[in-house]
């Protein structure tokens, strides 16, 4: 691991706190213990170096102005103590933030886009998704996604998404994920990134 740090929206930008009540699609998924997890591969021909100094300060920038959009991504999931109330959405501008992890790897980037191979080659591509903690009135408070960028120098990179399932379907996601690209754009970085595939982490 390179660098641990945590990605929120823009201050100021989104009333806080803010509070989204599960739908009754979301409600299903809520007994749901294990986080969803996505990987986007992409080539990258560069050192490290080079991404911490060039690429990496804009996919965070990105990522912030793209969470102004899709804030349920940096909020937590709010179990009340009391069982008579509902789980809840909540952001928090002074405290939430996505967790965003940068590592490098050794891996072998054309083996781990490869169609036939282990799924275990992943997991250390995979962020960990914190655990839930607890507030003074026992309520549990769990952070709803994480990101982890992973470089493997000279070859590729890969982005990994953990999340809860209450706050995003497939759709969500996809539409999260073509979001934040386009302020890349706007950046002109994405001229050295290019999409390869797309895979499902086990």
């Amino acid at each position: 691991v390179i660098e641990q740090s945590q990605v929120a929206p823009p201050l100021g930008l989104l009333p806080s706190p803010t509070t989204l009540p599960l739908t009754v699609c979301d409600t299903p998924w809520f007994y749901c213990q294990y986080p969803i997890k996505r990987i986007f591969f992409y080539h990258f021909p560069h050192p490290t170096h080079y991404f911490l100094q060039t690429t990496l300060p804009i996919l965070k920038h990105s990522l912030s102005l793209t969470l102004q959009h899709f804030f349920p991504f940096s909020s937590n999931l709010v179990i009340p103590s009391d069982s008579q109330t509902a789980p809840y959405i909540r952001y928090l501008s002074s405290t939430n933030a996505l967790s965003f992890t940068v590592a490098e790897s050794a891996a072998d980037f054309n083996l781990l886009i490869s169609d036939s191979q282990d799924a275990q080659n992943w997991h250390p591509l995979v962020p960990d998704l914190s655990s839930s903690s607890t507030e003074q009135n026992s309520t549990r408070v769990i952070p709803i996604m994480a990101i982890q960028v992973t470089v493997m120098p000279n070859s590729g990179l890969s982005i990994c998404l953990a999340f809860k399932h209450v706050a995003a379907d497939g759709k969500s996601l996809h539409h999260f994920m073509k979001f934040w690209p386009l302020f890349q754009k706007t950046e002109q970085t994405t001229k050295t990134i290019r999409l390869l595939n797309t895979l499902s982490a086990s």
